[in-house]
């Protein structure tokens, strides 16, 4: 359970939202294997999202302290260390934090894991260079997790953000049939709003965005379908998501079609 002094500075309602999320994430990584600890593994629209987003915080790294919040299974933090960042992670889950930690150690990175929320962190201001968050942020009180992040983010710092975007048609029914795809989520996650960036801005001087994966989510989910089991889907769909990627960066260029794109992906200065 996450430190009790540190959920205090929140209001009821809130902490025991955090609680909750903790049990669920708790539930969803204790039945994951050992297969996901390795980043050979990684999903390709999963590797296409991490190295855009880690490429957004700078052309280098090195010796840059680096905040990574909602490590999962330690996949980003792993890639940031080897990039040569000083890497500080946090996540709700303990069981999420043990395999993050287990990550780190197989692949012989030095990476900081704490138990720690998005919406009260506990680091002085202005502590760190840049910070990541992927499919985290939409879990979180976003007022709350946006005001924290600028404070500990030193001046002209950059935080890079890649959520799921409400408005993606797709994406819309996929969540719906749930079930039926195996889709793994908690109860009070909410994918962003276009108009959630809106907030950002109060607390950064600079906020851009853009859509990313429209056309190629088709083979994501032809892919899911299978449970992303099947060698011969797998391969297919991955070939698919290829050819398709160029003409979805073209795609995303037009605003209106980046607003129903299936990830949203936000990039914030102080």
């Amino acid at each position: 359970m996450l430190n009790e002094l540190n959920l205090e500075r929140l209001p009821a309602p809130k902490a025991e939202r955090i609680r909750r999320e903790i049990e669920e994430c708790d539930a969803i990584y204790r039945t994951r294997n050992d297969s996901f600890l390795d980043l050979s593994s990684l999903h390709y629209f999963h590797a296409r999202m991490l190295t855009w987003a880690i490429e957004e915080l700078g052309p280098s790294l090195a010796g840059r302290r680096v905040l990574d919040i909602g490590v999962g299974e330690g996949h980003s933090s792993v890639l940031l260390a080897q990039r040569g960042a000083h890497v500080t992670g946090i996540e709700v889950s303990n069981e999420a934090l043990d395999r993050a930690r287990r990550m780190a150690a197989r692949y012989q990175v030095p990476v900081e894991l704490r138990q720690m929320a998005g919406e009260c962190l506990e680091f002085p201001d202005s502590t760190f260079d840049a910070v990541l968050c992927i499919s985290a942020y939409h879990h979180m009180d976003q007022e709350l997790a946006s005001s924290e992040i600028a404070r500990v983010l030193r001046p002209y710092g950059r935080v890079v953000f890649v959520e799921p975007l409400a408005s993606n048609p797709p994406a819309w029914v996929y969540r719906r049939l749930a079930r039926i795809f195996r889709r793994v989520a908690t109860s009070h996650e909410k994918p962003l709003r276009v108009r959630d960036v809106e907030i950002l801005r109060r607390d950064f001087s600079r906020v851009h965005w853009r859509g990313m994966f429209l056309l190629t989510t088709l083979m994501i989910y032809l892919d899911r379908i299978w449970d992303n089991t099947n060698p011969f889907v797998h391969r297919v769909t991955e070939k698919g998501f290829d050819r398709l990627r160029p003409l979805d960066e073209a795609l995303m260029k037009i605003p209106l079609l980046g607003k129903i794109a299936w990830k949203i992906c936000i990039v914030a200065e102080r």
